[in-house]
Protein backbone atom coordinates (compact mmCIF):
# COMPACT_ATOMS: atom_id res chain seq x y z
CA UNK A 1 0.00 0.00 0.00
CA UNK A 2 1.60 3.67 -1.06
CA UNK A 3 1.70 5.99 1.81
CA UNK A 4 2.62 9.61 1.50
CA UNK A 5 4.08 11.48 4.66
CA UNK A 6 3.38 15.08 5.28
CA UNK A 7 5.63 16.77 7.61
CA UNK A 8 4.17 18.86 10.28
CA UNK A 9 5.55 22.75 10.91
CA UNK A 10 7.48 21.61 13.59
CA UNK A 11 7.19 18.19 14.82
CA UNK A 12 5.35 15.20 13.30
CA UNK A 13 3.65 14.03 10.55
CA UNK A 14 0.93 12.65 8.87
CA UNK A 15 0.64 9.49 6.91
CA UNK A 16 -2.05 9.42 3.71
CA UNK A 17 -2.35 6.13 2.51
CA UNK A 18 -4.09 4.86 -0.97
CA UNK A 19 -7.08 4.25 0.73
CA UNK A 20 -7.31 7.41 2.33
CA UNK A 21 -10.17 10.47 1.36
CA UNK A 22 -11.30 13.48 2.60
CA UNK A 23 -13.10 16.73 1.17
CA UNK A 24 -11.68 17.58 -2.01
CA UNK A 25 -8.47 14.98 -0.77
CA UNK A 26 -7.53 11.67 -2.50
CA UNK A 27 -4.67 9.29 -2.42
CA UNK A 28 -4.29 6.87 -5.25
CA UNK A 29 -1.37 4.90 -5.88
CA UNK A 30 1.38 7.37 -5.32
CA UNK A 31 -0.07 10.25 -5.98
CA UNK A 32 -1.67 13.38 -4.29
CA UNK A 33 -4.95 14.93 -5.82
CA UNK A 34 -6.60 18.08 -4.63
CA UNK A 35 -9.50 20.47 -6.22
CA UNK A 36 -7.78 23.49 -4.55
CA UNK A 37 -4.05 24.51 -3.13
CA UNK A 38 -4.38 27.14 -0.62
CA UNK A 39 -1.50 29.36 0.50
CA UNK A 40 -0.33 29.01 3.90
CA UNK A 41 0.46 32.51 4.38
CA UNK A 42 -1.53 35.21 3.24
CA UNK A 43 0.00 37.11 0.43
CA UNK A 44 2.20 34.24 -0.35
CA UNK A 45 0.75 32.51 -3.08
CA UNK A 46 1.12 29.25 -3.87
CA UNK A 47 3.74 28.79 -6.41
CA UNK A 48 3.82 25.52 -8.77
CA UNK A 49 7.16 25.12 -11.00
CA UNK A 50 6.37 25.96 -14.43
CA UNK A 51 3.25 27.54 -14.00
CA UNK A 52 2.09 30.98 -14.38
CA UNK A 53 1.51 33.03 -11.47
CA UNK A 54 0.36 36.28 -12.74
CA UNK A 55 -0.18 38.00 -16.56
CA UNK A 56 -0.03 41.71 -16.89
CA UNK A 57 -0.91 43.24 -20.14
CA UNK A 58 0.14 46.56 -21.39
CA UNK A 59 -1.75 48.46 -24.56
CA UNK A 60 -1.22 51.65 -26.82
CA UNK A 61 -2.85 53.31 -29.74
CA UNK A 62 -0.81 56.13 -29.04
CA UNK A 63 1.10 56.89 -32.07
CA UNK A 64 5.15 56.82 -32.76
CA UNK A 65 6.28 57.53 -36.25
CA UNK A 66 10.02 59.22 -37.61
CA UNK A 67 12.87 57.70 -39.44
CA UNK A 68 15.38 57.32 -37.03
CA UNK A 69 18.71 55.18 -37.18
CA UNK A 70 18.42 55.06 -33.31
CA UNK A 71 16.11 53.45 -31.10
CA UNK A 72 13.52 55.38 -30.27
CA UNK A 73 10.23 54.54 -27.88
CA UNK A 74 7.27 52.82 -29.19
CA UNK A 75 4.59 54.22 -26.64
CA UNK A 76 3.97 50.35 -25.65
CA UNK A 77 5.33 49.11 -22.16
CA UNK A 78 4.30 46.75 -18.98
CA UNK A 79 4.98 46.83 -15.74
CA UNK A 80 5.31 43.58 -13.53
CA UNK A 81 6.57 42.64 -10.13
CA UNK A 82 8.07 39.43 -9.58
CA UNK A 83 6.70 37.49 -6.54
CA UNK A 84 9.82 35.78 -6.92
CA UNK A 85 13.20 36.11 -8.18
CA UNK A 86 13.62 32.63 -9.28
CA UNK A 87 10.53 33.17 -11.87
CA UNK A 88 11.08 33.51 -15.79
CA UNK A 89 8.54 36.24 -17.29
CA UNK A 90 7.40 35.00 -20.82
CA UNK A 91 7.07 38.42 -22.83
CA UNK A 92 5.20 38.23 -25.54
CA UNK A 93 4.85 41.50 -28.26
CA UNK A 94 2.40 42.71 -30.69
CA UNK A 95 3.60 45.63 -32.12
CA UNK A 96 1.39 47.25 -35.06
CA UNK A 97 3.60 48.87 -37.90
CA UNK A 98 3.29 50.81 -40.80
CA UNK A 99 5.73 51.67 -43.57
CA UNK A 100 6.20 52.52 -46.87
CA UNK A 101 9.70 51.11 -47.86
CA UNK A 102 13.24 49.88 -46.56
CA UNK A 103 13.60 48.27 -42.76
CA UNK A 104 12.76 48.90 -39.27
CA UNK A 105 13.08 46.68 -36.47
CA UNK A 106 11.68 46.50 -33.28
CA UNK A 107 13.71 45.48 -30.31
CA UNK A 108 12.59 44.85 -26.44
CA UNK A 109 14.06 46.51 -22.88
CA UNK A 110 13.78 45.38 -19.86
CA UNK A 111 14.22 48.51 -17.82
CA UNK A 112 17.27 50.03 -19.61
CA UNK A 113 18.58 47.23 -20.69
CA UNK A 114 17.85 45.56 -24.11
CA UNK A 115 17.35 41.89 -24.44
CA UNK A 116 16.55 41.16 -27.61
CA UNK A 117 18.03 43.39 -30.42
CA UNK A 118 17.96 42.03 -34.09
CA UNK A 119 21.61 42.03 -35.57
CA UNK A 120 20.51 44.46 -38.29
CA UNK A 121 17.55 46.99 -38.81
CA UNK A 122 15.83 44.86 -41.07
CA UNK A 123 13.33 42.90 -38.84
CA UNK A 124 10.86 43.91 -41.56
CA UNK A 125 11.98 45.02 -44.92
CA UNK A 126 10.74 46.33 -48.66
CA UNK A 127 12.67 47.82 -51.57
CA UNK A 128 9.48 48.93 -53.45
CA UNK A 129 8.26 52.57 -53.04
CA UNK A 130 4.72 53.48 -51.45
CA UNK A 131 4.62 49.74 -50.39
CA UNK A 132 2.21 50.96 -47.59
CA UNK A 133 3.34 47.67 -45.54
CA UNK A 134 0.98 46.78 -42.41
CA UNK A 135 0.78 44.31 -39.82
CA UNK A 136 1.91 43.20 -36.49
CA UNK A 137 5.34 42.69 -35.61
CA UNK A 138 5.27 39.68 -32.97
CA UNK A 139 8.41 38.42 -30.59
CA UNK A 140 8.20 36.14 -27.78
CA UNK A 141 11.17 36.24 -25.48
CA UNK A 142 11.63 34.08 -22.18
CA UNK A 143 13.63 36.74 -19.68
CA UNK A 144 14.97 35.59 -15.90
CA UNK A 145 15.37 39.18 -14.36
CA UNK A 146 16.14 37.22 -10.98
CA UNK A 147 14.48 39.87 -8.77
CA UNK A 148 11.02 40.62 -6.69
CA UNK A 149 11.50 44.01 -7.68
CA UNK A 150 9.01 46.31 -10.27
CA UNK A 151 10.63 45.70 -13.85
CA UNK A 152 9.52 47.47 -17.02
CA UNK A 153 9.48 46.13 -20.69
CA UNK A 154 9.15 48.12 -23.33
CA UNK A 155 9.58 48.39 -26.91
CA UNK A 156 11.62 50.52 -29.53
CA UNK A 157 12.29 50.64 -33.27
CA UNK A 158 14.92 52.46 -35.16
CA UNK A 159 15.08 52.12 -39.05
CA UNK A 160 17.72 51.45 -41.37
CA UNK A 161 17.64 54.86 -43.27
CA UNK A 162 16.98 57.82 -42.16
CA UNK A 163 14.73 58.97 -44.73
CA UNK A 164 12.09 57.38 -46.93
CA UNK A 165 11.17 54.43 -44.52
CA UNK A 166 7.63 56.58 -43.47
CA UNK A 167 7.37 53.73 -40.66
CA UNK A 168 4.55 53.92 -37.99
CA UNK A 169 3.49 52.45 -35.39
CA UNK A 170 0.00 52.14 -33.25
CA UNK A 171 -1.52 53.98 -36.40
CA UNK A 172 -4.90 54.91 -37.33
CA UNK A 173 -5.90 53.75 -34.13
CA UNK A 174 -4.78 50.13 -33.92
CA UNK A 175 -3.36 49.05 -31.06
CA UNK A 176 -0.37 47.24 -29.89
CA UNK A 177 0.06 45.03 -26.97
CA UNK A 178 2.90 43.83 -24.39
CA UNK A 179 1.60 40.61 -22.50
CA UNK A 180 4.03 39.43 -19.46
CA UNK A 181 3.97 35.90 -17.77
CA UNK A 182 5.14 35.59 -14.57
CA UNK A 183 6.29 31.71 -14.70
CA UNK A 184 7.29 30.07 -11.21
CA UNK A 185 10.67 28.88 -10.92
Amino acid sequence: MSKIRIKGDTSGFVDLETSATGNNLSVIGNALKVDTINEKTAGNGVYIPGHVIQVVQGSTNTSASGDTTTYTDTNLSATITPKSASSKILIKVNQHYRHDRYGFSIRVLRDSTAIQEPANKFAQYSADYNDDLRGYHTYEILDTPSTTSAITYKTQYATNNSSGVGVRFNDNGFYSYLTLMEIAG
